[in-house]
């Protein structure tokens, strides 16, 4: 890192004394050309800005754990509960605070419960649950403007935690070891705020009636009326000074309602000894509301007051809408000798949220499962306990979301930046555009069809347990948003047309290899394996943007696993080998070229393999889990930037001469010799200007091997508290991995949509957790 440049990588840190432009032991103008000063030491402008002693020794500082924290989690309960031959009752309360591992982030909760039922006679029975909860999170914030980048990219001769971050007097001036690309992490903390506070309530009510016309027969009525509503607001604040700028802040949130009316009729019928038919017809009731709002300011007058009456430029919006779903529905099973049953379902839903003459929908399913175990002459094995034979078709209806004649608001700007140089209303008279996004009139809900084999078997007395399934889907008419050429005045358009299939086999395995009076040994293993693949797109539709950035990205295209990630990628010969430039007068002679855009990876593993061993001797338990994934792949950003910034250990050695590993235009092996003591730019130039805009070079093996969780439960003997039900546990988590990616978590990925999985860049790492708890019951 060079104090005199925002990117150069400088000399070895050692060398810093000798630097002619800031080095102790170099006559300069930093030293008042006198070399005998600050022998031994350099010269650092920003702790000169920041009033301090600006000469130092040559040293390294672990800013990535001097900006992390210990986060602490404390969890604590308590729920009382009763039950009478009439009814029963149970309420709770609990409280959860936890400190995040970055400075000021961290979650709050308090959430309470309650539920109770009654009988009133001997027909009819009340009853309710409630749920409130109220959260409150400080976070960071993501993408470029987030705090992570800063640190991650923090060179180790800079001390970040140790340099104030602000000119003294001046908290809105920033100090920091690169231009303001990004805030510094320490000033982001005390002056950008990224705030989410939710309440949430969700319970229900219901009256059953249930009676018994003879014993060979009994009807159950019950109507169920459901609530689900949750505000949430959050708050983003980039403080006045934040990246050099005066700030900005934006106000945003949504109010969601949703009721639900369920009414259910069950016909439990024992038609004779052998025969049984359990029949169920029902209807319900879904009505969602939305409403969603968004202040946004820009510019604060001045510092100090962060609030959206500070701003110079302020734009707001609003959005409302309503869904409802009715849904009329009925389930039959019939049942021979509890052995043999057979089911079969159908349901119509109607949906508000699709065109008119496509509002409509039925799906049905069916099944049917052996209990071979109930035969008489497979009852005389002794050592098979449980087999059940299983198969299953089913189909789903999804309904899309329709919008027509919408309008809104326009804004239009020009370039790269996102701010509004002509913003409506313009001297007092507003403007309203059609939406730009358009909807296919003839708009239908997707099907999804599955069909499903398994079989469930349990030996030696439920020592060894078996349990396979192999499920199909079929996804027809795909309801996805195809992008539009800007000369139609639109964005895209929702339609379907796409087609999906899904092949899933799963495997569990439950041994107890050892069972004895005071100790058992347990084994659980779970293995799956996912195949998606696209086959159909709209027509001239090759590959659909799901997720990322303008390079790389995440997509779904025809023939390829779902997803894939897609971008940059090596120009290459007809045999796949890399080509170099031979240009000798380009400065990126002899390294590799970036060809055409392409499919770099697939995200889905080829399997995972999770398991489980229980220890138990008397009353302490022992318990190990762990994961295996293999196979998929993920794009991480956070090590190009450490490449970028000369910061990883393969940029380490940056003046011995290198080869690249590639080929010429002729075939022959490239032998084009870069770096050494006349080229000593050639390392940055290769990692800076030409790898960092190859998506390719970034792409790793997502494979792992965690140790998940290690815990230890102690069940304190009835002797000692003969009234309580009292156990001790502790616990550790995500405390080993082995994996292919370097510096990172595989699971550190971008967050939980369409990138899950698939991308990594400037993520919050994923930390070890230790903990202890204990449960009383009385």
């Amino acid at each position: 890192y060079s104090p005199n440049s925002s990117s150069s990588w400088g000399p070895k840190i050692s060398d810093l004394p000798n630097d002619p432009s800031y080095g102790g032991n170099v006559a300069n103008a930093r030293n008042e050309n006198d070399a005998t000063k600050y022998p031994g030491m350099y010269y650092v402008p920003q702790r000169a800005s920041a009033g301090l002693d600006p000469w130092v020794v040559p040293q390294t500082y672990n800013n990535w754990d001097e900006y992390y924290q210990t986060g602490i989690t404390s969890t604590s309960g308590v729920n009382v509960s009763q039950a009478t031959d009439r009814g029963n009752f149970s309420f709770g309360l609990g409280y959860t605070d936890q400190e995040g591992i970055a400075l000021n982030t961290g979650m709050s909760r308090i959430n309470a419960k309650a539920a109770a039922e009654t009988q009133l006679n001997n027909h009819f029975t009340l009853g309710f649950s409630a749920n409130y909860a109220i959260t409150d999170i400080d976070k960071l914030s993501g993408a470029n403007d987030g705090s992570l980048a800063g640190v991650l990219g923090a060179p180790p001769s800079y001390d970040l935690k140790g340099i104030p971050y602000h000119v003294p007097g001046d908290p809105y001036t920033q100090i920091y070891y690169r231009s303001l690309t990004f805030d510094n992490p320490y000033w982001v903390a005390d002056n950008n705020t990224f705030n989410e506070k939710t309440n949430r309530f969700y319970g229900n009510g219901f009256l059953q009636y249930a009676t018994r016309f003879n014993d060979a027969m009994s009807l159950d009525v019950k109507y169920q009326l459901g609530l689900d509503n949750y505000t949430t607001h959050y708050q983003d604040i980039f403080g006045y000074g934040s990246k050099g700028a005066k700030g900005e802040i934006n106000n945003y949130g949504i109010t969601y309602n949703s009721y639900n009316s369920l009414l259910t009729a069950v016909l439990d019928w024992h038609i004779n000894d052998d025969f049984r038919l359990n029949a169920l017809v029902g209807n319900e009731i879904n009505h969602t509301t939305r409403k969603s709002y968004d202040q946004y300011g820009t510019e604060f007058n001045f510092g100090g007051w962060n609030h959206i009456n500070n701003a110079n430029t302020v734009t707001a919006s609003e959005f409302q809408s309503k869904e409802r779903t009715v849904g009329f529905f009925t389930n039959l099973e019939l049942s021979w000798q509890n052995m043999l049953y057979f089911g079969v379902t159908g349901r119509n839903d109607i949906a508000s949220t699709m065109p008119r003459g496509n509002r409509s929908f039925f799906y049905p399913s069916s099944s049917l499962s052996f209990i071979l175990s109930e035969l008489n002459a497979v009852k005389e094995i002794d050592w098979i306990t449980f087999i059940k034979l299983r198969t299953s078709y089913a189909e789903v209806g999804q309904a899309g979301r329709y919008l027509n004649n919408y309008y809104s608001k326009p804004a239009y700007g020009g370039g790269f930046w996102t701010s509004d140089p002509i913003l409506y209303p313009i001297g007092g008279v507003n403007s309203y555009i059609s939406y730009d996004v358009l909807y296919d009139p003839n708009l239908k809900p997707q099907n999804t069809k599955s069909y499903e084999f398994g079989a469930t078997v349990q030996l030696f007395d439920n020592r060894l347990g078996l349990d396979y399934t192999f499920s199909k889907q079929n996804v027809k008419d795909q309801i996805f948003a195809v992008p539009l050429a800007g000369s139609t005045g639109a964005s895209s358009l929702v339609m379907n047309g796409g087609s999906v299939h899904t092949d899933v086999h799963e495997f569990v395995l439950d041994v107890t290899p050892v069972k004895t009076k005071d100790f058992s040994w347990d084994i659980n293993l779970n293995l799956s394996k996912i195949i998606n693949m696209v086959d159909e797109l709209a027509p001239g539709v090759e590959s659909i943007f799901l997720g990322g950035f303008v390079t790389p990205q995440v997509r779904a295209g025809i023939g390829n696993t779902y997803p894939v990630i897609y971008g940059s990628q090596y120009r290459k010969n007809d045999k796949g080998q890399i080509l170099v430039d031979e240009d000798p007068s380009s400065p990126y002679y002899g390294m590799p070229m970036a060809g055409e855009p392409g499919v770099l990876g697939e995200v889905t593993p080829d399997f995972l393999l999770g398991g489980t061993n229980v220890f138990t001797y008397k009353n302490l338990s022992l318990a190990a889990t762990l994961e295996w994934k293999n196979g998929g792949s993920m794009y991480s950003g956070s090590n190009g930037l450490l490449d970028l910034y000369g910061l990883s250990q393969r940029t380490e050695d940056r003046e011995s001469t290198f080869v690249f590993d590639g080929y010429k235009a002729d075939g022959s092996k490239n032998d084009i010799v870069r770096g050494g003591p006349t080229d000593l730019g050639a390392y940055q130039t290769l990692y800076s200007d030409v790898l960092s805009n190859i998506d390719e070079y970034y792409i790793y093996g997502n494979s792992f091997l965690k140790l998940r969780e290690l815990s230890l439960r102690y069940f304190f003997p009835k002797s000692i508290l003969p009234k309580l039900d009292l156990s001790l546990n502790v616990f550790a988590r995500n405390i080993l991995l082995w994996t292919e990616l370097p510096n990172m978590d595989p699971e550190s990925s971008q967050g939980n949509n369409n990138m899950a999985g698939g991308f990594e860049r400037f993520s919050l790492p994923q930390a070890s957790s230790y903990g202890v708890g204990l449960n009383v019951v009385f």
